[in-house]
């Protein structure tokens, strides 16, 4: 199991053991989603991650770019240029972890700030955790072994690589967000905010009506080619071949519901 984390000890501590909690930060607070529970810390040298796993990782930055959920330092930058940083300026740290020492909990779980409440910066540091401290959260629930990856996992990421590769600048999706009028999909009217509240509130999928495949060198994208659609709608629309148009979309879905 391959992931990545900002954790990084001191290299006198190569060969050490460590509690790992894994946890992501919201507006209801710190949650977090599992730990590992005696993680050996590795030499650095051949931690770099594959190809896809770099440009996966690019992905997940600018979306959280987009929404203003990342560091600054990524503000405006397309997915290549976040690539290129990430090959260029990030230090990798490996890990071995027993697959009998990886615990996922069944959902989130809210860490107390009795427990642990040390900020709420993203992609930039990690925290230290005292023994106490990571057995509280590790006690939280009684917690599951995680799952192996399926067989056909990687087919399925060169799917994505292709479509990320494809998507615009952070800038044009922002100002795109900027000038809608209404956060609703326009294909089903689903509307977050309506939805989830606060928490939805201005939340919305970005997508391109003009396909890459008719694109030419020098074709540049313009708001007027972009449309807001909720992240089911957004799958459908990508999973036929040729892209279904959000107009044809919106007819399938009434004919479906007669």
């Amino acid at each position: 199991m391959l992931g990545y984390t900002v954790a990084n000890p001191a290299k006198k501590y190569v060969g050490e053991k460590f509690g790992l909690v894994l946890a992501t930060y919201d507006a209801g607070g710190w949650r977090a989603a599992g730990y590992y529970d005696g993680a050996e810390y590795l030499e650095t040298g051949d931690a770099r991650p594959s190809e896809p796993l770099i440009e996966q990782m690019a992905s997940d930055v600018f979306e959280l770019s987009a929404s203003g959920q990342a560091h600054p330092r990524y503000a405006g930058m397309s997915i290549e240029e976040i690539e290129k940083s990430i090959r260029q300026d990030f230090t990798y740290f490996n890990w071995r972890t027993p697959a009998e020492k990886v615990r996922v909990f069944r959902q989130p779980l809210p860490i107390s700030g009795d427990i642990f409440a040390p900020g709420r910066q993203r992609m930039v540091t990690s925290y230290d955790l005292t023994e106490e401290q990571f057995r509280a959260i590790a006690g939280t629930e009684p917690s599951l072994p995680s799952a192996r990856p399926e067989e056909g996992e990687e087919e399925g990421e060169k799917t994505l690589r292709v479509h990320k590769k494809s998507e615009r600048s952070a800038k044009l999706v922002a100002a795109f967000k900027a000038s809608l009028n209404s956060y609703a999909c326009v294909v089903c009217h689903f509307d977050f905010e309506k939805a989830y509240g606060a928490l939805g509130a201005q939340f919305i999928e970005c997508h391109h009506t003009k396909p890459i495949s008719e694109m030419t060198p020098g074709d540049k994208t313009k708001i007027s080619d972009l449309c807001a659609v909720c992240s089911n709608c957004h799958r459908m629309l990508h999973r036929s071949n040729p892209i279904l148009a959000p107009g044809a979309l919106r007819k399938l879905m009434r004919g479906a519901s007669r």
